[in-house]
């Protein structure tokens, strides 16, 4: 009592607990509002749409980061863990965000592996007072401030299952970012890839998991032979040598081939001639990393493993055991190391030089017969050997559809002349996509044209099978690349076909009538192996008759 009155002591407020999923969120938001500034600069420079629906895009971009970020900070979201766990995060994130800010970096495995092979004397050279201030503002701060903020932790089978139920809402919440604006985001994420890399902390996940997995031991990979034992019958006399052409298609969907009952002209000149139209192909993979090897592979899409396939030979080593001479001329993105053991030289079309076929963006199709015909002119001097040549075409690869093919062929208007297929109608994407089925049925055309001048000299084949397709808007779905199990036909079925002269089919005994027959069978990658050993009558226990898409066509 002073004075007549009473005095209460004040208490300090006791500061409101937080639950391990609420920190998790709240760190989640933070690091897209203040450790990602790279990321906002360059999704801002990039081809957005004007007006509301931009600025909503910006917003489902945010949210999508948010829940990838609250994805991944699950995982450290338990008892004794998450504190210390995120202050590690905090502060590496800081630290990357001054590096990607300051330096206009990206932080990936290459970056990571960079940092932790400086030494102490190179590392202080980085030093300056707008790190420390960095460090100090993004990382120390915080991690102070998350220390003194009290959480709370349930017994272990609640807070598993408040863990799951958080992980489900935050893969609600990408799905729902992603559905209104698949278009700008396919587009913006194909165009602008190293967003992956800006994006605070998922670009540490990405790049620590890629330095792992990169830099770990591993024993030296032992190549397993395979189809030793493949030969050839002893040739006739006065048989031609034979010519088998692989083309290797990309991003070729067999929804967009007239040849397939597609209602547009896209196989103009494809169905003047005598060619084998395969109408229900489906592919190994939706993305050329896969499907490449894969089809070149004999594990099929059901065992197919990448590590698998790198250490056992393949399609074109079992070609070479017979005596085949085989080239690999490139005009994609290589080989995937298909033909490092058998082609003397894989060729790239870019370093060619024609400079009136090629430009800072690559090399037109028209190149590989270009090329071809040089190849099959130095060589008729002495055409003795038999060949298997795979041209693997840049053929419709988005989402830049109208740098694959020129003017002239601008058949289907208007075009979508622009990587922002954000900014593009979807009558345009697909009239520009159409123009590149075009031009492929013009390169092909040519291909054909091309051995029928050589008939004289060889008995000659070609084979056309594309990589995987493509959606273009779809659904609401663009480009290829989409998981599997989920992936519409567009990125599934693909075109095959089969042209062969007729010292080809005589020397191979080929009823046509029965290779006709099977057009409308389901076919597949997995049939591809099998299908050339057949063709070239190649004898090896490695061959399986059952996945021969022609077997009883010709003379086992």
């Amino acid at each position: 009592m002073v004075f007549g009155r009473k005095v209460t002591q004040s208490l300090p407020r006791k500061r409101t607990a937080l639950s391990a999923n609420q920190l998790t969120a709240i760190v989640s938001v933070l690091f897209v509002l203040f450790y990602s500034a790279g990321f906002w600069k360059q999704l801002m420079a990039a081809d957005l749409l004007p007006g509301v629906r931009g600025v909503l895009f910006l917003v489902a971009a945010g949210a999508l980061v948010v829940g990838v970020n609250i994805l991944l900070l699950s995982l450290l979201a338990w008892r004794f863990v998450q504190k210390p766990a995120l202050a590690v995060v905090i502060v590496l994130a800081a630290s990357a965000s001054y590096f990607i800010d300051s330096y206009g970096v990206v932080v990936d495995r290459h970056a990571l592996q960079s940092v932790l092979e400086t030494d102490a004397r190179e590392g202080a050279q980085w030093l300056s007072w707008k790190m420390l201030v960095y460090l100090g503002l993004l990382g120390v701060l915080p991690v102070l401030a998350l220390w003194r903020v009290p959480v709370t932790y349930r017994a272990w089978p609640r807070e598993l299952l408040s863990r799951g139920l958080m992980m489900l809402g935050a893969l609600l919440l990408v799905g729902l970012a992603i559905l209104p604006f698949s278009r700008e985001m396919a587009s913006t994420a194909r165009n602008h890839s190293q967003l992956r890399d800006l994006a605070t902390p998922s670009n540490l996940f990405t790049a620590v998991r890629g330095y792992i997995k990169h830099s770990s031991p591993a024993a030296p990979v032992v190549i397993r032979p395979l189809g030793t034992d493949s030969h050839t019958g002893t040739r006739a006399a006065g048989t031609k040598p034979r010519l088998l052409v692989l083309v290797i298609g990309e991003s070729a969907r067999a929804a967009s081939f007239s040849l397939g009952g597609y209602d547009r002209d896209t196989n103009r000149e494809l169905a003047k001639l005598d060619v084998t139209y395969f109408t229900n192909v489906s592919s190994c993979g939706t993305n050329t990393a896969t499907s490449l090897p894969c089809m070149f592979s004999n594990l099929g899409r059901k065992d197919y493993k990448e590590s698998a396939a790198k250490s056992s030979e393949n399609l074109l080593d079992v070609v070479t055991h017979a005596g085949f001479q085989v080239e690999w001329e490139d005009n994609n993105t290589g080989s995937k190391r298909i033909a490092m053991r058998t082609s003397d030289s894989e060729e790239d079309m870019a370093t060619l030089g024609a400079t009136d076929l090629c430009d800072e963006e690559g090399c037109l199709d028209e190149l590989l017969v270009r090329h071809l015909t040089q190849e099959l002119l130095a060589t008729d001097a002495d055409a003795t050997a038999d060949k298997v040549y795979v041209l693997h075409m840049i053929g419709s690869h988005g989402p830049a559809y109208f740098r694959r093919y020129p003017k002239l062929f601008e058949r289907f208007a208007p075009t979508c002349d622009s990587v922002a297929l954000q900014a593009c109608s979807q009558e345009q994407i697909r009239n520009s996509y159409d123009n590149t089925i075009a031009y492929t049925d013009h390169i092909l055309a040519r291909m054909v044209a091309l051995l029928q001048a050589h008939a004289d000299d060889r008995a000659s084949a070609l084979l056309f099978l594309s990589d995987h397709g493509e959606s273009t808007g779809e659904n609401g779905v663009y480009l290829h690349g989409a998981p599997y199990l989920f992936a519409p036909d567009e990125q599934t079925r693909v075109p095959m076909l089969l042209w062969t002269s007729p010292a080809f089919r005589e020397w191979r005994g080929l009823d046509m009538a029965c290779v006709q027959a099977k057009r409308t069978l389901p076919v597949s990658h997995d049939n591809f192996f099998h299908t050339v050993l057949g063709l070239l009558d190649l004898q090896t226990t490695v061959y399986r008759a059952e996945l021969d898409a022609l077997a009883g066509c010709a003379p086992a």
